[in-house]
């Protein structure tokens, strides 16, 4: 069982399932699109949701997308794309597009932060409430793209966090981290990715970032030592769906919140108590559908202490097909016989076994030309031409940035975005 005391170290290069559980072939199968549920995919952040329409695919849904990037159009798995030229005016499309529908959508999946901070906040009539949106209820929605807000709903929930002071400026920061003690994380109240999240060992470091943060809000944590882990999870109506563990193994160079190679445990291996945990957040949070969790599991045995629970999909959202947890089976049993995710029905876990799975786009590029960690299994090659675009992306841009004149780059990449290729 993986627990706080227990540190399993078995990682397997191959893709591994569990008995009973057949390895998905790249395909959709029984669970292709029929076109009796419909998805409505809302988002600007292109890494976050281009998985997306083959993951809704196999549960039965006929997708739309409405988005500030082309490149889902190049998705065989997308019935239709409207693409807007900036954030504000696709989130008014959005909300044009979601109440005027005769029939409503099954589902609507916001597909970043700052897309599903103005979606929760604009007026929806009662007939045209989005399904599964994360609104919560009326008043209940401070945690959505808020580090504050999210610190104080899991503490009001009763799930453990580190400890925490609000801050307005740096000043303040500074006397939250001396009550606090260091070393502390400073984190921008409102940013993601990874991005506004600093470090400080001592009150000059966080005297230094008064340039960068100026005056507004802030969270100031403790810093828990220990091993980061993932447990990001799907809910429906605050019942848990499905979830899946998975180990940091490491991160994008110069970027540590940004997770380039993880060893994900299918359930029968993880323990019970974890999945009473994502429950309890679960709940506490209100969730619908796609919850980014990250924990640590604190290296003095005093358990996991959740620090992040975005409402929205991260860039692993499709990966838990390789271990024989599909999260398309689990989606399908809920909008098929409201199944929600039970320990026990879950069996034993003899046959289970780690997998270590990379992230094509954040690993490195000689990595991926000789398939290190087996990269070319985990890559939904069935998506051919979203791939290739990222590929093409990847390969390209990183060489024009170094030897192209910046006129010329700025020419090519707006050729680029015409024909549907997306960048890093």
């Amino acid at each position: 069982m993986v627990n706080g005391a227990d540190r399993l170290a078995i990682v397997c290069e191959e893709p591994a399932t569990c008995s009973g559980q057949p390895r998905l072939k790249e395909s959709c199968g029984r669970m292709q699109s029929s076109g009796s549920m419909e998805a409505c995919i809302v988002g600007a952040a292109t890494s976050l949701i281009w998985s997306l329409p083959y993951l809704l695919a196999r549960c039965g849904f006929s997708v739309d997308v409405i988005t500030t990037s082309p490149l889902l159009r190049a998705s065989k798995f997308v019935r239709r794309v409207e693409r807007i030229e900036t954030l504000d005016e696709m989130v008014d499309l959005a909300h044009e597009r979601i109440c005027s529908r005769e029939r409503p959508y099954d589902w609507v999946i916001a597909g970043d932060d700052e897309t599903l901070w103005k979606l929760s906040r604009m007026h929806w009539p009662s007939a045209t409430e989005p399904a599964y949106l994360p609104r919560t209820r009326e008043g209940q929605i401070g945690h959505i793209f808020s580090k504050q807000g999210l610190s104080l709903a899991l503490t009001a929930g009763g799930v453990k966090t580190p400890p925490f002071r609000m801050a307005s400026c740096c000043a303040d920061a500074v006397l939250a981290a001396g009550e606090l003690g260091y070393p502390v994380l400073v984190k921008r109240d409102s940013d993601n990715g990874g991005n506004g999240v600093y470090r400080c060992e001592s009150a000059d470091d966080v005297r230094k970032l008064q340039a960068k943060l100026k005056h507004e809000p802030l969270l100031v944590q403790r810093l828990i030592a220990g091993r980061e882990v993932d447990l990001s999870a799907i809910f429906f109506e605050q019942k848990l769906v499905h979830f899946a563990y998975s180990v940091i193994e490491r991160t994008v160079q110069g970027c540590t919140a940004l997770s380039a190679l993880r060893t994900y445990y299918p359930l029968p291996l993880v323990g019970e108590e974890i999945f009473e945990e994502v429950a309890v957040l679960g709940r506490a949070l209100d969730a619908n559908g796609f919850v980014s969790i990250s924990c640590i599991e604190a290296a003095d045995g005093s358990g996991r202490y959740y620090f992040e629970a975005d409402m929205r999909p991260n860039v692993w959202v499709d990966v838990s097909r390789f271990y024989g947890e599909d999260a398309a089976e689990r989606i399908h049993g809920w909008f098929e016989k409201a199944e929600f995710l039970r320990k026990e029905d879950l069996g034993s876990g003899a046959d289970c076994v780690p997998v270590r799975i990379p992230y094509f786009k954040r690993i490195a590029r000689w990595e991926l030309l000789v398939n290190r960690y087996n990269v070319w299994r985990f890559i939904p090659w069935i998506e051919t031409s979203v791939v290739l675009r990222l590929l093409c992306a990847r390969a390209v841009m990183p060489v024009a940035r170094s030897v192209v004149p910046h006129g010329v780059r700025k020419m090519v990449k707006r050729g680029m975005i015409v024909a549907g290729i997306a960048f890093p």
